[in-house]
């Protein structure tokens, strides 16, 4: 069996990220998983990025792994909000600069086998690992209401699901819920011309402004004032002037009461759409105060019964209900192991602040460790809280 000192499985932004920063550390991780495979196959095509160009960066020691080193290095200026073709793009570069050499086989098991972890492939093959990172994205904790429970995914899928919406054209679709997956997601098949409708049972749908003050403060702090204006407001895009450095800085962040820290964990999640949202909605029918009580299916279409008594009968439902952290999910690990890592009562893992988990040598990055760095670790822009403090601990040396 082969042996590697540091095993990393996940090839989106926190796992090449985490790559990078160990290799500047002086050791090379093992790496696992397709390239930037969720945000290829899991989201569709013409979707934004809500985050602006500067807290979309894929953290690296290295400066020339930047999204603005990309752009020059392409001699092209991407649009702001960012396309997601672009951020994708960008991601395999990235990839292709510090592991050019992953293996893209699937993990069908993680077991502990005391003297470190047995990884075992799809085809069979295992591997000796000392320590294993998992930076496997947040695509697990998908949420399905129960309603729809045993309705085939081409009729009902969670917005994590979907790659190509153009197929709907011209087809009868609902959008349940109100934040920023499913206003765009309603907005993309509205341009595809379907024959969309949100459903919330909000009161309402919240958009968030144009920051234009965060706007004219880095017009005003251009080149050598950059990190100063870093430092007064954090290019986390997160919160604003009072909550944006308690959110950015994992020291802040642990700092505050239990409270404070969920009342920011919160603000992230509120459920909101992004400024250049309204506009792209115009046309598209909102449906508020309302909830699927029952789902019948007829045929290759889905009859859908709403809480005030109305019915609908729609080709697809897109569920943009967002996730529940639950590391039970986490298929790839062995029971034993499973059970052996300490969980909070909420599904998340208990986290020292290195990202280690309770099992000496496992470690998790990403939005299962929001509860211990922050909310960063929800978004790209925390792979620059992740990566240090896992290199450092992977290597005993400080990365900054």
């Amino acid at each position: 069996m082969r042996t590697q000192q540091i095993v990393v499985i996940g090839a989106g932004p926190y796992g090449l990220s985490i790559a990078a920063h160990l290799r500047h550390a002086g050791v090379e991780p093992y790496v696992i998983g397709r390239p930037m495979g969720f945000w290829k196959h899991n989201m569709p095509g013409k979707m934004l990025l809500r985050s602006r160009h500067e807290a979309s960066n894929i953290a690296a020691p290295q400066k020339h792994l930047s999204l603005e080193a990309y752009q020059k290095s392409i001699r092209r200026r991407f649009d702001e909000p960012l396309p997601i073709e672009d951020f994708i793009d960008y991601g395999v570069w990235f990839h292709k600069q510090v592991v050019p050499r992953l293996d893209a086989r699937d993990v069908h098991n993680v077991a502990n086998n005391g003297s470190g972890f047995e990884i075992t492939f799809e085809d069979g093959e295992k591997l000796h690992a000392e320590s294993v990172v998992l930076a496997l994205g947040i695509g697990l904790f998908a949420q399905r209401p129960e309603q729809f429970a045993g309705i085939p995914p081409a009729l009902a899928s969670h917005s994590s699901e979907f790659s190509n919406l153009t197929q709907y054209g011209g087809k009868r679709v609902a959008v349940i819920g109100r934040g920023q997956s499913a206003l765009e997601y309603a907005a993309i098949l509205h341009e595809h011309n379907a024959d969309v409708q949100i459903l919330t049972r909000s009161a309402m749908v919240d958009f968030l402004p144009f920051a234009w003050r965060k706007h004219l403060f880095r017009r005003l702090t251009p080149g050598p004032l950059r990190p100063l204006s870093w430092r007064i407001l954090p290019p986390t895009d997160l919160g604003d002037i009072r909550t944006a450095r308690k959110m950015a800085d994992p020291v802040k962040f642990r700092r505050q009461s239990p409270e404070v820290q969920q009342a920011l964990l919160k603000d992230v999640t509120t459920p909101r759409g992004a400024y250049w949202l309204p506009s792209r909605l115009q046309g598209v029918p909102v449906k508020t105060g309302v909830s699927v009580t029952n789902v019948e299916r007829a045929g290759d279409t889905l009859k859908l019964t709403l809480s005030d008594g109305a019915t609908d009968q729609v080709h697809l439902v897109v569920l943009a209900t967002g996730y529940k952290i639950d590391i039970s999910k986490y298929h790839i690990l062995d029971d034993s192991l499973k059970q052996a890592i300490r969980k909070t009562p909420d599904g998340y893992p208990v986290l020292a602040t290195n990202l280690q988990t309770s099992v000496k040598g496992l470690y998790m990055a990403g939005v299962v460790a929001e509860k211990i760095l922050g909310p960063t670790l929800r978004f790209v822009t925390g792979t620059s809280n992740a990566g240090p403090r896992l290199a450092a601990a992977l290597t005993g040396k400080a990365v900054h």
